[in-house]
């Protein structure tokens, strides 16, 4: 027995491909990963020349379950969220759309010392209305999702830059995601976008980063650890080493509402990258949260629950970086970073967070990748199970909200064609 002994002999690459090759019915073709969209192509088998991860103060995996609630009535609002804590969320987002805030009935029963919360906020008076509530006492459980795009942004700024230990400031790239953005454009505007804050007096600790999970499964990774190590370069420039905050949000594009179950699917991969990138946070929208009809009970059930498996059963919480060192992995980050770098080069030409040309610029570009995949789309090369395929329209199907938007770009939503 001890003699017994395994023959591992070294294989040469050319012996691997001519396989894998074989395996593919000598469609030599195959081992080539191409994405006209995001203008990628990329031999599978290449092995990688650089190590992107970079370390973080999480010691294992671990993510906040987010989430995220409409407010038009606090009373309404409030259940909503004491279930959701029942259902094992610990961070919740409450999106203010109501002018002003009744912030004891909207909090009542909450612990907030024990979870996190996100404030987006619709108007400067809101946020002056809860820094005056009793909870501005407890500032470090809350942060504030305000997007720096936004043309009201200078109405909250002053206010902001004295928040020095919260993150008080959203750089929205989940938002750029939705209208159609590459990996590159979003991760190019998220930098601009972070890089122009820096200049005007905030540091990265009071800095938040949203990002938007596509349907890619490597692709979203990539981007992620591409966006962490790109950021890293940034801030050790300004003398500092703040770990990068990233809230990585599944959105609508590509979900349906007339095959609702359909959407479990795509939301579940999608969960599954944001973990596998290293999110701190991840807001699985419920597929139905902005139909007209407004969220069901199962569609934020079932969110939750996506995150609670991927953890508890799957144990995606437990290692970092679990894709470090895959040479596809590395080499779509390393071909991200590369886009994407480029991108907030030419954004940066503009020396400005949001002036109306730099805005213009980062529309036109978008729109144009918006409308080929739309064109993909209707040409069945992008085939979305339940909306252009094997699509089944449910007893329960709903209808999605007229003409959301972004930048003033629609969102992208390919059942709406």
């Amino acid at each position: 027995m001890n003699d017994f002994q395994l023959d591992f002999s070294e294989t040469s690459v050319e012996t691997w491909k001519s396989q894998i090759i074989k395996e593919l019915k000598d469609d030599a073709v195959r081992i080539e990963f191409i994405d006209e969209i995001e203008e990628i192509s990329l031999d599978i088998t290449a092995s990688s020349q650089k190590d992107h991860s970079v370390s973080i103060d999480n010691p294992t995996n671990d993510w906040k379950i987010s989430c995220s609630i409409t407010v038009e009535n606090e009373k309404t609002a409030n259940q909503l969220a004491l279930t959701a804590l029942n259902q094992g969320n610990n961070e919740l987002i409450f999106n203010l759309l109501k002018s002003e805030i009744d912030w004891i009935t909207l909090f009542n029963e909450i612990e907030v010392q024990y979870i996190h919360t996100r404030l987006k906020f619709s108007n400067s008076k809101q946020l002056q209305s809860f820094l005056a509530s009793e909870f501005a006492t407890q500032l470090e459980n809350f942060s504030f999702d305000i997007d720096a795009l936004d043309s009201n942004f200078e109405s909250y700024e002053s206010t902001l830059q004295s928040l020095k230990s919260n993150k008080v400031v959203s750089v929205n790239g989940f938002e750029l995601q939705q209208i159609g953005a590459t990996t590159w454009q979003e991760i190019g505007v998220i930098l601009s976008t972070a890089h122009e804050l820096l200049n005007r007096g905030f540091t990265a600790k009071q800095l938040s980063f949203g990002v938007g999970i596509g349907n890619n499964y490597f692709l979203e990774i990539a981007k992620m650890r591409a966006l962490r190590y790109l950021w890293k370069q940034i801030i050790a420039a300004y003398g500092t080493d703040e770990s990068i905050e990233i809230v990585a949000h599944v959105g609508w594009s590509n979900k349906s509402l007339k095959d609702q179950h359909t959407n479990l699917l795509r939301q579940t991969t999608e969960g599954m990258s944001a973990a596998a990138g290293g999110s701190d946070s991840i807001v699985m929208h419920a597929y139905d949260e902005i139909s007209t009809e407004g969220s069901s009970d199962f569609a934020y059930r079932m969110a939750a629950n996506i995150s609670n498996l991927l953890k508890e059963e799957s144990y995606f919480d437990k290692v970092q970086d679990p894709l470090r060192g895959s040479h596809i992995v590395e080499n779509l980050t390393s071909i991200i970073v590369e886009k994407a770098w480029a991108y907030f080069l030419e954004l940066e030409k503009f020396k400005s967070l949001n002036s109306p040309e730099k805005l213009e610029k980062i529309k036109t570009d978008i729109i144009a990748k918006a409308n080929t995949r739309l064109a993909k789309f209707k040409e069945n090369q992008m085939k979305l199970i339940g909306i252009n395929l094997f699509n089944q329209e449910s007893k329960n199907a709903q209808t999605w909200k007229e003409e959301l938007t972004y930048l003033g770009v629609p969102y992208l939503i390919y059942e709406l064609g």
